[in-house]
Formats: C-alpha cells, sequence, structure tokens
C-alpha cells in the first residue's frame, strides 16, 4: 500500500497523472527523477537511467532542497515539479541532501517523452506470454519510436528491474531525443557543497571563495546553455577574482559554474 500512495505522488512530478494510465505523449525538458513531496523538499524514489540526473551522484532515497537557489521546502509537488522542468539544454543548479551530507550538482536539462506502453502492444508481439522481464518490454517500447532514444520502461513510476517479471499494465516507456556529440554538456558535482561559491559577477571578472588551492575552471553560460566563455586559473583558499571579457555579451541572466578539485558549484547570475 506505502508504494501506490508514494507512486501516486511522485507520478505528478513526472509528469504522469495519478492513475492506472499514468501520462501519454508528454514531452518536457528535465532531469530524468522520479519523485514525492516531503516536508523538507522532494523525495528522489528513481533516478531514470541515460538522463542528466544518472550523470551525477543523485541517487534514489536523496532529498532535492532548492532549485537554482529556490527552496522546494514546505512547497507542493506541483509547485517543485515547475522548477525541475524548464528550457531543454538550459543548466540548472540542484541542492540536495544524501545521507546526512549536502551536496550541489548542475545539470542541463534534456527533452523528456513519456509514453503509455500499452498492455495490447506488448502482449500481441509476445504471444501466449502473460509476463515479461524489461528486455522484452523494451524491445516493444524501441520499436515503437524508433526515432527517439530508449533509457527505461516504468511500471507505476519504478523502473523494472532486470531479474524482474511484469505483467504489461501499467506500463510507460521513457525517452530522450538521440544524443547530439557534439552538444556540450554540464558537468555534475562530485563534491560538498562549499568547495567554491560565486561571489561576483561583472563584465570584467568573476570573482568568488575557494576553500582550497587547486586549478579552477571557471565557465559562464547563457540562459539558453550555450557556453559564452571558459576559463582555467590557479587558485588559492579565500578570495579570488579571474578576469575576462564580457564586454560584447547581452544584458541578462546567466549560469556561472566553477570547477575546482573534482567539485562544480554553480550558481545564477545577472550580468547588467
Amino acid at each position: 500500500m506505502q508504494k501506490i500512495i508514494k507512486a501516486s505522488l511522485f507520478a505528478a512530478a513526472f509528469g504522469m497523472a495519478a492513475t492506472s494510465a499514468l501520462a501519454e505523449n508528454e514531452s518536457f525538458g528535465g532531469v530524468g527523477v522520479t519523485i514525492y513531496q516531503i516536508k523538507d523538499g522532494v523525495k528522489v524514489v528513481e533516478v531514470i537511467p541515460g538522463t542528466p540526473a544518472a550523470d551525477s551522484k543523485l541517487q534514489a532515497g536523496d532529498v532535492i532542497t532548492a532549485v537554482d537557489g529556490v527552496s522546494l521546502k514546505g512547497q507542493n509537488i506541483d509547485f517543485s515539479k515547475d522548477q525541475l522542468r524548464g528550457q531543454v539544454n538550459k543548466p540548472l543548479e540542484i541542492t540536495y541532501v544524501s545521507e546526512g551530507e549536502t551536496y550541489t550538482a548542475v545539470l542541463r536539462r534534456t527533452q523528456i517523452t513519456v509514453k503509455d506502453l500499452e498492455s495490447e502492444s506488448v502482449e500481441s508481439w509476445y504471444a501466449d506470454k502473460t509476463e515479461f522481464d524489461s528486455e522484452e518490454l523494451e524491445v516493444v517500447a524501441s520499436a515503437k519510436h524508433p526515432e527517439k532514444q530508449l533509457v527505461a520502461v516504468l511500471k507505476r513510476g519504478y523502473v523494472i528491474a532486470a531479474d524482474e517479471k511484469v505483467n504489461a499494465t501499467n506500463l510507460n516507456s521513457v525517452y530522450v531525443e538521440k544524443a547530439d556529440e557534439f552538444a556540450p554538456k554540464a558537468k555534475p558535482s562530485t563534491g560538498k557543497v562549499g568547495s567554491a561559491s560565486l561571489k561576483g559577477f561583472t563584465r570584467k571578472a568573476v570573482s568568488f571563495n575557494a576553500k582550497s588551492e587547486g586549478v579552477a575552471k571557471i565557465t559562464v553560460m547563457s540562459a539558453e546553455g550555450e557556453v559564452v566563455t571558459s576559463m582555467q586559473e590557479s587558485v588559492a583558499p579565500g578570495f579570488n577574482s579571474v578576469l575576462w571579457n564580457g564586454e560584447n555579451a547581452p544584458a541578462g541572466r546567466y549560469m556561472v559554474t566553477i570547477e575546482l578539485n573534482g567539485s562544480v558549484s554553480g550558481k545564477n547570475a545577472v550580468l547588467k
């Protein structure tokens, strides 16, 4: 019973209605998690393979507490869903708690399509069978939409395990756009919050505090996720300022990421 209740709650966050039919033909910019709302934010139930979330260290059981600095604490599932979704290829920063530690990760939204996988299609594909493993279901789902990249088949919002056999009801197939190998990718965070924190962003310099010395890679991305500039510089613990030429950059919202000693922190900033 608890599993069914959770499935109903997090279904809406992944774009699925809390019904036996779940979603049909919905496409959106997202990161690839199924979630349900709790007091402190949203709890991750599944990280969908082959999505931006799967390239990070985010895992089932973690709690996402903020997106781009906007707190999810005390909010409802629709609010949290809206924060996680957005423009395809646009980067976002999530703050999450895993095993009592707080982390950040910078992800780039991808186009996610969720479709019903009809029981009739599965059962007619495999005549005289009533239960199917994940590989059998993936064959049918891939054949139905060859123009997209299948990443998972879900039953009631859960990824079907490799050793599991299920009937053909309440199934959804999840797809992403086929990868463009030349598209820029945002790197996930691998460390705790605080390895570097942005303090200033002007047309002349990016300023930040660093917790330790090392070689910092600073990347400035537009609101559409395009890399405007990328710089590397040796930094010392404490306040650092790296020069760049933003004279011709349009005014508006940017994402600034700072990679230092294996950790990536990101923050939205406005260029005036």
